[in-house]
């Protein structure tokens, strides 16, 4: 080889592993910036679970559109929309990756799976229960396949089937499949037992909705435990757990014990999630529930008033949740002496029960 063909041939390799270098630095660049966010997501630090997770799309792009690390990005980027409130814009991240990984990975791969099941997710968490369901189903079946019927992504997406059948009121399969994830998660999670708490929070609050109020509070009781234990104190997730308790104290009755679990809940939810945020809307119904039934008319006037101004800011996000936040405000009402009003709320909230359609049959 002569003197200018040699120095052309360097030339060219020293071209090449200068591309090769900028693409392992972009490739590091996007593997920070993804599992920062997808940390601070799991430790509930939405704004900066957003940022970082904003930032290694942006790395990922360059990797081409049809990328499967952009794909992953999304999916979870499409976790972090979802838990801010922000369904339609998580909904379009999750339509894409599953899109992606359809056409990079096939039909039978494990994150095909996960994709389908985020946004299932994103489907159930807007009530679109008709959309979510057939993914579920093809996410477990999938998943099953793959990794056997004994695998925690098999009892993640139990959970998430039974709850769709809880809201749809079959609760004998709802109660079926939350019992065989929990015995899945409980064979399963060894030293990580956060991993059983989502099971033991749902099928806690299946009890709680029929009024099995005893078979309820050991399952939720023991999911805020593993929860504080694993997260610390100010996660949205102790907070949904102890709104889930705080609400089965005042079921039963027990409003002085109720009051301070849903006080902290409220609190937690709005440092964590923001103060127009549906959880802290529907936690505050709760409050107003309790505050009202202990003689704290005031208190629980200011609970209502802010629970509704959240629903009227975005009416359509969660009719039932506004009609019940309005039922509560009702009750002040008229416990202060202002039937007029208390009437107009009631109106209100009929309206938006009537346009949900009627409650399914349950499946005794």
């Amino acid at each position: 080889m002569n003197r200018k063909a040699t120095a052309r041939l360097m030339t060219m390799l020293l071209g090449a592993s200068a591309i090769l270098a900028t693409a392992e630095a972009r490739g590091a660049d996007w593997q920070s910036e993804h599992d920062a966010g997808w940390a601070a997501f799991k430790q509930g630090r939405l704004d900066e679970a957003e940022r970082r997770l904003r930032a290694a799309e942006g790395e990922a792009r360059a990797f081409g559109e049809s990328d499967p690390r952009l794909a992953t990005t999304r999916d979870h980027l499409a976790w972090v929309l979802c838990a801010a409130g922000e369904g339609a814009e998580a909904e379009r991240l999750a339509r894409s990756a599953l899109a992606i990984r359809e056409e990079a990975l096939g039909a039978e791969h494990p994150e095909l799976a996960a994709s389908l099941n985020t946004l299932a997710c994103v489907y159930d968490m807007q009530g679109k229960l008709a959309e979510a369901r057939p993914l579920y189903e093809r996410s477990l079946a999938l998943t099953e396949k793959l990794r056997g019927p004994d695998d925690p992504g098999v009892a993640a997406t139990l959970d998430n089937l039974a709850t769709i059948d809880h809201v749809l009121g079959n609760d004998a399969g709802a109660e079926a499949a939350y019992r065989r994830a929990l015995a899945i998660r409980e064979r399963t999670a060894g030293e990580r037992p956060l991993e059983l708490a989502p099971t033991l929070y749902n099928l806690g609050t299946f009890y709680l909705d029929g009024g099995r109020f005893a078979d309820a509070e050991p399952l939720l009781s023991r999911a805020l435990s593993i929860r504080e234990e694993a997260l610390g104190g100010e996660h949205p997730d102790v907070a949904t757990s102890l709104e889930a308790l705080g609400w089965l104290h005042a079921k039963q009755g027990r409003h002085g014990e109720a009051e301070p679990l849903l006080r902290r809940a409220l609190a937690i939810f709005e440092a964590a999630l923001g103060p127009d945020h549906p959880h802290v809307a529907r936690c505050c119904a709760k409050m107003a529930h309790a505050c009202c039934a202990l003689g704290q008319d005031a208190e629980a006037e200011s609970c209502c008033k802010q629970a509704i101004s959240i629903y009227e800011k975005a009416p359509g996000a969660d009719p039932l949740g506004f009609a019940r936040a309005l039922e509560e405000y009702a009750k002040v009402l008229r416990n202060t002496g202002r039937a007029a009003q208390a009437e107009e709320a009631e109106a209100r909230a009929r309206a938006l029960r009537e346009s949900q359609g009627p409650p399914p049959t349950p499946d005794r």
